[in-house]
């Protein structure tokens, strides 16, 4: 037998930008010569058209091999870049990475958490983001958070000082300092004793001094996590951070490879790490990064902004990942299940682990067609304009 002939391989790569409403999906779509395709993603929030040429390129490396041996294909695109680690060409490798694994399970017919050591559990928690708008004031919080609350969640992540009127995020007036108190406490009164509250800082705090007074005034609200609370850059400073306040420190969504936590986590710079399925080189990378934590006794809880691509990825993820604590959920786009039908449930808050062979997701280019690309910059993600372009949240999660 020919054994070589045997082997499937890969025809064709192609990629789809999908305009939404405040970020574009960057999906990779991957065709063999064995009709069985495999679908990733790559997206990259304001640099679509950027990933987009990344992936093309990694496209010559790929076409023609043997999708089957992944960690092979990862060192290759990786390590024989040369230039490697940045969040360009690790969101291209991420997308043709989970591209390669949704290729793998659909092909001996099981769930990708099954090539991966299986289940450690059924289902994962969510909370919600996006639930909320920047600047809004403690009575618009609580209704907000009621309103949440009521279908179905259990978390909520949010930022209480983001988007006020004469922000610096050198200087820490403090009018809005209050402002953001105010707005905690008055969320933690609305949704009583039992909902977990995470606070996102986005890093708008550019002195850690800043950071540790905002978390030590809103700590007798038990949060459940403090994100960002100064700018990823500084392992340093997030380290001083998490040693002076009593609020657990979650910090990763820009850290894009094991190496990067593994420096973050030995200085004691982070208590829950959140490297994002669609920046962090892909599944196996994901996972490599959430081991090193569980070495440090961290947390796993993967930033979850993306498409429903990436969203499954992460769900594969929760399934098997002994140290996930809990999935970040964004109100749906009103066209995400036409492109990407997933039929994964939600009960009570909490998200089912799908048994469908690869990722579950059906790709449906058409209708991902029919949504071309916008060019999206995010200089405004953290400012009113932008939030009143995130979708709401209407009767239900999902």
């Amino acid at each position: 037998m020919d054994y070589d002939a045997q082997i499937m391989r890969i025809t064709k790569v192609k990629t789809f930008v999908i305009g939404g409403s405040w970020r574009n999906w960057v999906i990779v779509k991957l065709e063999t010569d064995s009709g069985i395709h495999g679908i990733g993603e790559a997206t990259l929030e304001g640099k679509a058209d950027s990933v987009r040429a990344a992936v093309g390129e990694l496209a010559r490396y790929i076409t023609g091999k043997n999708p089957s041996t992944i960690e092979k294909h990862f060192q290759e695109m990786y390590r024989r870049a040369f230039y490697a680690g940045g969040e360009v060409l690790n969101s291209a490798i991420s997308g043709v990475e989970t591209a390669l694994w949704d290729l793998k399970g659909k092909s001996l017919g099981v769930p990708v958490y099954e090539l991966l050591g299986g289940k450690t559990r059924e289902k994962v928690k969510l909370y919600a983001n996006g639930w909320y708008k920047a600047g809004m004031s403690p009575d618009e919080f609580a209704e907000a958070a009621k309103y949440a609350i009521s279908i179905g969640f259990k978390g909520l992540k949010f930022n209480p000082w983001s988007g006020r009127d004469g922000i610096d995020f050198y200087r820490l007036e403090n009018a809005i300092l209050n402002e953001g108190i105010d707005a905690v406490g008055s969320i933690r009164e609305s949704v009583g004793p039992d909902i977990d509250l995470f606070i996102d800082c986005n890093g708008i705090f550019q002195t850690a001094a800043n950071a540790v007074k905002a978390a030590k005034a809103v700590e007798q609200f038990n949060i459940g996590f403090f994100e960002e609370p100064v700018p990823h850059e500084n392992f340093d400073a997030m380290a001083f951070v998490r040693s002076k306040i009593n609020i657990p420190v979650a910090t990763g969504e820009r850290l894009f490879t094991p190496f990067a936590f593994t420096q973050l986590l030995k200085l004691g710079g982070a208590d829950i790490v959140q490297p994002d399925m669609s920046h962090a080189g892909g599944i196996l990378s994901a996972m490599k990064i959430a081991a090193i934590a569980d070495s440090h006794y961290a947390a796993f809880t993967p930033h979850n902004p993306n498409g429903e691509v990436s969203h499954a990825a992460a769900l594969q993820l929760a399934a098997v990942v002994p140290n996930f604590f809990a999935l970040e959920h964004f109100p749906p786009e009103s066209w995400r299940f036409d492109v990407c039908h997933t039929g994964i449930k939600v009960n009570d808050g909490w998200m089912e682990i799908p048994d469908n062979p690869g990722l579950g997701v059906e790709f449906n280019e058409e209708a991902a067609l029919e949504r071309p690309y916008e060019p999206v910059d995010l200089y405004d993600l953290h400012r009113p304009e932008m939030a009143l372009k995130i979708p709401k949240y209407i009767d239900r999660i999902r």
